[in-house]
């Protein structure tokens, strides 16, 4: 494997932390709404965009529009961020090598710009070089706008990027996109189709990551 020319790195789940916030947000509306949410449910929408969150949540009963919702879960979420990050182990690391070894990278996420920010601000100065949100694109994850959108702010080919991922909505958006995926929840359920993909690595968490780009960079 050669060093990837960037490095698209994918927010929720995946350098922070974030899904128990998410799964709290929408659990808090489903019961202040009387609706019925289960351990399934809250299961079930990890790594899934807010906006389907959103639609889940009113089709079983929350009297607001779905746009609404996703508003308020974009909120609650944001202002659990903001008391703290909860960084993924190696997140860190790995934003540091990445702005040592001045290999572009990029933060791709499903959530609003606003959240999105928040999390950047946080980064090392001058790790990122793009932010692309759900504000950013029409199509959100599965489909492969959002990376296709970064490799381009970069000046990069898709098929020289190494993605970093933790869903199959997003693991599915970066194979489509023509990068090579890093998949970092070795629990992950993947159809066959996606886990058999030839440019898909499965590693667990975010330190072998970063030892590889290590080893990669120690090579020249």
């Amino acid at each position: 494997m050669n060093l990837p020319a960037a490095v698209l790195l994918d927010l929720d789940g995946t350098l922070v932390d974030s899904e128990p916030l998410w799964s709290t947000a929408a659990a808090d509306h489903a019961r202040l709404h009387g609706c019925s949410w289960s351990a399934v449910d809250a299961a079930g929408i990890a790594g899934l965009p807010a906006p389907a969150v959103a639609a889940l949540l009113h089709q079983r009963g929350v009297p607001l529009a779905a746009e609404r919702i996703a508003e308020l879960l974009h909120e609650e979420v944001g202002l659990g961020l903001a008391l703290e990050l909860p960084w993924r182990a190696g997140a860190l690391d790995l934003l540091t090598l990445l702005r040592w070894s001045e290999v572009p990278s990029a933060l791709v996420s499903t959530s609003r710009r606003g959240l999105a920010e928040l999390v950047a601000r946080a980064t090392p100065a001058g790790t990122l070089r793009a932010l692309v949100s759900a504000d950013d694109v029409r199509r959100l994850a599965p489909h492969p706008e959002a990376y296709l959108v970064a490799a381009d702010a970069l000046g990069v080919d898709p098929a020289r990027c190494l993605v970093v991922e933790d869903s199959a909505s997003g693991v599915a958006a970066a194979l489509a996109a023509g990068t090579l995926v890093f998949a970092v929840d070795p629990t992950l359920d993947l159809p066959q189709r996606l886990s058999a993909h030839p440019r898909l690595v499965r590693v667990d968490g975010l330190v072998p990551v970063v030892e590889l780009l290590s080893s990669l960079l120690a090579r020249g």
